[in-house]
């Protein structure tokens, strides 16, 4: 493992020293369609990244609201390498696991537009579909000859940059821009300002309980009742897919804390687990209580933040390489402006806390992505956070 690590560690450097080859192009070529309208909503601190694959290539449009750049990247083994095992190895508890392939990958994806984005300060991140569900904020940039064994103080791209994601398949148009971010809620409004569910699970189902859960949902409430929001909570047995279903379009801030279940291997659906509602004296089963793509693309829920903090809530599924379908797509085909989800499995009670930080400095004035930044840089500086298997699952989707 030690002498695996030193050979990447040279060939880091090796190409640090030597560049990395690629052709710039001073105007995109029709890689990113409707530029202009692009630019117009943009600000003087964002840029818009797209990221478009082959086996051998890798091309970048970068548009920031008065210039573009355009460059082809070639990639070899190990870029593709990295791309593996930055995927595996980020969810460990070891340093050494995921730093090179980290750098390398910062190398290959984002220094090549690194001196477009001097002096801007938000990335909106359109992922090629063999980059689905990579946090970026977790790419390490390396200035230094010597590795670094303290990940609190490794440079991730989070500290230069406040990153969101676009979906690969959802249009950049006028109707994705008809509110600013973090619409303020005031006291006479109809809707909520946050709308909080978390279910209760039968015994029968074989899962976690979730405590943290329903003391992340009252909490978070308690935050939004000191600034004089109005907030609901839905906990236990009342929170059934029906009625989330039903009243969930209510909502500013939707917040769902509960287990994301994964598509089975008898080809059932997967989803978001509710409560399940079955007569009493008869057994519950799973799939009566799952939220499922198809419950999705019949519901409106228009919220302007949706928060899915459950286990790999993002719902990419992957297949040969290509993109199948996402939970947070229909989300935002249903009308989601935002929607921030984990990449991968958190724990209860750091799941709990990490939102709690999220709403906070939310609450204190800030955009979605500015206090999602703000967290992360807050726990990566703590010792017992420091980590991205903590922080970086968290990635926020939409404008």
């Amino acid at each position: 493992m030690k002498t695996k690590y030193t050979w990447l560690m040279l060939i880091s450097h090796w190409i640090m020293i030597l560049g990395i080859r690629e052709d710039a192009i001073p105007q995109p070529p029709g890689l990113v369609e409707n530029v202009g309208i692009v630019q117009s909503h943009l600000t003087a601190d964002e840029v818009f990244l797209t990221y478009q694959l082959t086996d051998s290539s890798a091309q970048v449009s970068a548009i920031a609201k008065e210039s573009t750049f355009f460059t082809v990247q070639s990639l070899d083994q190990l870029f593709w390498c990295s791309l593996t095992a930055f995927r595996k190895k980020l969810k460990s508890a070891e340093p050494d696991n995921f730093t090179v392939p980290g750098e390398i990958l910062y190398l290959f994806l984002i220094e090549p537009v690194r001196s477009f984005l001097n002096g801007r300060h938000r990335l909106i991140i359109v992922p090629d579909e063999r980059l689905t569900g990579l946090p970026f904020e977790a790419f390490i940039r390396n200035d230094c000859s010597t590795a670094v064994d303290n990940s609190a103080i490794l440079n991730y791209l989070v500290r230069d940059f406040e990153v969101i994601y676009h979906d690969p398949a959802e249009g950049w148009n006028e109707s994705d821009h008809t509110d600013p971010e973090g619409v303020t809620v005031t006291l006479d409004d109809s809707r909520f300002s946050f709308m909080g569910f978390s279910p209760t699970f039968d015994k029968n189902l074989q899962l976690e309980a979730l405590p943290g859960a329903r003391s992340e949902i009252g909490e978070i409430c308690a935050l939004f009742r000191q600034k004089g929001l109005p907030a609901s909570m839905v906990l236990g047995e009342c929170s059934q897919k029906e009625f989330f279903s039903a009243i969930a379009c209510r909502g500013r801030i939707v917040h769902l804390a509960t287990h994301c279940i994964p598509d089975q291997a008898n080809d059932k659906p997967g989803g978001f687990l509710f409560s399940a509602c079955t007569p009493r004296g008869k057994s519950n089963h799973l799939q009566e209580a799952l939220l499922t793509m198809d419950d999705l693309k019949m519901m409106k829920p228009e919220a302007d933040l949706l928060v899915l903090n459950g286990c790999a809530s993002s719902g990419a599924r992957l297949k040969a390489g290509i993109l199948k379908s996402s939970l947070t797509r229909l989300f935002l085909r249903a009308g989601v402006r935002n929607i921030l989800s984990t990449l991968w499995n958190v724990t209860d009670q750091l799941a709990k806390e990490f939102m709690l930080d999220f709403y906070r400095s939310w609450l204190s004035g800030k955009t979605y992505s500015e206090a999602l930044r703000d967290v992360k840089l807050q726990w990566i500086n703590r010792r017992e956070t420091a980590m991205p298997t903590v922080w970086a699952p968290y990635v926020l989707t939409g404008r």
